[in-house]
């Protein structure tokens, strides 16, 4: 019988790398978001403004529902890379009950 070997550091490192990819969304999110609240008042006062203003918290929220979403996402794989890390070491090591 075959079998493959995981080393359950490496998944620890993906899960770095993955927390870092989070990190670096949640500054993009942090970024887009000032930049609304910045320009909001800048809309125009014409229909088009007025048109945009009334769209706006609806634009906002599918757009900021992703970013949440994307982040969620990120975080439970790095959350799961470490827990099937600690599942790899556990089943490999010598007397586990896992095994």
């Amino acid at each position: 019988m075959s079998g493959y070997y995981v080393r359950a550091q490496s998944l620890r490192d993906q899960a770095v790398a993955y927390d870092k990819h989070a990190v670096d969304v949640t500054d993009v999110r942090n970024t887009l978001r000032a930049a609304f609240d910045r320009d909001r008042s800048s809309l125009g006062n014409d229909e088009y403004g007025a048109e945009l203003a009334k769209k706006l918290p609806g634009i906002e929220s599918g757009i900021f529902d992703g970013f949440k979403a994307f982040i969620d996402e990120l975080e439970g794989i790095a959350t799961g890379l470490r827990a099937n890390a600690g599942n790899y070491e556990r089943a490999d090591s010598p007397g586990s009950r896992d095994a």
